[in-house]
């Protein structure tokens, strides 16, 4: 997830939109441990009606979509609006806006997996973190973000920041580059994008290679789909607001759905039409819901009203931290607790403490990173 600098005009109700979508992870990952050690041995039938009661307060994958989309239409508001920063003060910015704070919250899983790695569970998702001593290449790679590498060893969400980080350091020449382009184009050139990645990704997989970069190819096109929302915005606003509640309330429920559940839908198409990996067809039918959201939320007032609401936007103040540290609250409680207390009640602890430590995280840590990124972009 990419969160974004404060500017002049922020939207807050992106914010809070992008804390939803950060708890929808964390619940995500709930389920995924609770499928695979409380429900491992329950009937087929009783985990399929688990899935669908759950399914749409989990869409953990979905939400990374949403966070690519989001951080497109912000980042790229400066630009469109004449005031954009220079290449040096952006990446300066950037860099204290997300990486810092991921190196501390790196440091702190590293430490956690040094005192308390071991399987101690039957799920096999749980049972790829934290499972040995630690590797310190490993860590190298996960400082430096090269290579090819086990991401899910310390802290699996940050999976997403490899993307994140290569994106961000080109992202004033990608908006520069689709801002000459009419916006009908940029939406061509999304696309253009995917279809390489996709080609490319099956030749190699033919080859028995894989190449990493493959697939930051294709999460360049959902930033390219925000910029071209954000470009959009005002006309895409006024005619949502000329629509009646009724049929606004039509357009949500359209757009949810295609978030929620528009990849499960697409992927069996998918599969019936084509060998070729299915997700970057998948993903675009989630990018279009979460566009779709985006939309919604800065022209409805009653969605504003939700999202604006007092606690909804402190959750989305601090959703990247939220993102970074649930994981490492998560593996730790189980460690500590698991067979001592009911799983589900561990859970219900996770998500307390997770926001309190995350809050604290927030207001100590990424805060003061964020003040000195200003401050020392300022002297450039």
């Amino acid at each position: 997830m990419i969160p974004t600098p404060a500017h002049r005009g922020r939207l807050a109700e992106l914010d809070s939109l992008r804390g939803l979508a950060a708890l929808s992870v964390v619940f995500g990952h709930f389920r995924t441990f609770w499928l695979q050690d409380a429900m491992l041995h329950a009937s087929t039938s009783s985990r399929r009606v688990f899935l669908c009661l759950t399914y749409p307060f989990c869409a953990g994958a979905e939400a990374v979509i949403l966070f690519f989309i989001l951080s497109g239409f912000v980042l790229s508001i400066p630009a469109i609006e004449s005031r954009a920063q220079s290449y040096p003060v952006f990446v300066v910015r950037r860099i204290f806006r997300i990486y810092f704070p991921y190196l501390v919250a790196l440091s702190a899983a590293i430490l956690c997996d040094a005192l308390l790695h071991g399987h101690i569970t039957q799920s096999e998702w749980f049972n790829q973190s934290w499972n040995e001593n630690i590797d310190w290449r490993l860590v190298a790679q996960h400082v430096l973000f090269i290579g090819k590498y086990n991401t899910n060893q310390f802290d699996n969400p940050v999976w997403s920041l490899v993307h994140e980080m290569r994106i961000s350091l080109i992202f004033p020449l990608l908006c520069a580059l689709v801002l000459k382009l009419k916006p009908a184009q940029s939406l061509a050139f999304a696309a253009a994008l995917s279809c390489t990645a996709l080609i490319v990704v099956n030749l190699f997989s033919l080859q028995g290679l894989f190449n990493p970069f493959i697939y930051t190819l294709h999460f360049i096109a959902f930033f390219v789909l925000g910029i071209y929302l954000a470009r959009k915005r005002e006309r895409i606003s006024a005619a949502l607001r000329q629509l009646s509640k009724l049929k606004r309330a039509a357009c949500f429920i359209l757009a949810a759905l295609l978030y929620i559940y528009g990849g499960i839908f697409s992927d069996g198409v998918a599969r019936l039409l084509t060998s070729y990996n299915t997700v970057f067809i998948t993903e675009w039918m989630t990018a279009l819901g979460a566009a779709g959201l985006v939309a919604l939320s800065l022209s409805s007032r009653s969605i504003q009203r939700v999202l604006l609401w007092r606690p909804v936007h402190i959750l989305g103040e601090m959703s990247y931290s939220v993102y970074l540290l649930h994981l490492i609250v998560l593996f730790a409680l189980i460690h500590l607790l698991y067979g001592k207390l009911p799983v589900l009640l561990i859970d219900a602890l996770c998500l307390a403490i997770t926001l309190a430590v995350s809050w604290g995280f927030y207001r100590q840590i990424e805060i003061p990173l964020i003040t000195l990124g200003r401050r020392l972009s300022a002297k450039l």
